[in-house]
């Protein structure tokens, strides 16, 4: 269904390898490899409309908790722009998404903790965001319908 019947860049394609996602955020990192998972998942689940579909991300506000809204614009359309997603901070990470009266929250699973104090910290960093990349959603972050 196109929102925009003569729009030929409505309905695009979501699918960013992780050289776009660095391309984006500026590197690769675990938190906006996550958010794109989660903010696709919820495009995927809620109904294929960006504008329909509202984001809230729960995060500390700050990085590299707040680079999951990163991930979450790329993934799910939800854009500073339109207006549909907001970060809202809490000490615990999550984020809901809403659509037509449905809604969810995303849990991401607990990281591996990398130690910072080795010479080649930041490329662990981006081998591992390229690792979380490949794993299946249920591997990546839990679900719950909400009332």
């Amino acid at each position: 269904m196109k929102w925009h019947e003569h729009c030929q860049y409505m309905e695009l394609p979501r699918e960013y390898p992780v050289t776009e996602l660095a391309r984006f955020h500026g590197h690769l990192g675990p938190f906006i490899v996550l958010g794109y998972r989660m903010g696709r998942y919820a495009l995927q689940r809620l109904g294929d409309n960006p504008f329909a579909l509202k984001a809230i991300v729960y995060c500390s506000g700050s990085t590299p908790q707040s680079c999951l809204a990163d991930g979450i614009q790329l993934g799910s359309g939800c854009t500073l722009g339109k207006g549909n997603i907001e970060i809202i901070k809490s000490d615990t990470v999550y984020s809901e998404f809403s659509s037509d009266g449905e809604k969810i929250r995303l849990k991401p699973l607990p990281f591996k903790q990398l130690p910072q104090d080795t010479p080649e910290y930041e490329l662990e960093i981006e081998r591992y965001a390229a690792e979380l990349y490949t794993l299946a959603d249920d591997q990546l972050f839990t679900v719950e319908v909400l009332p």
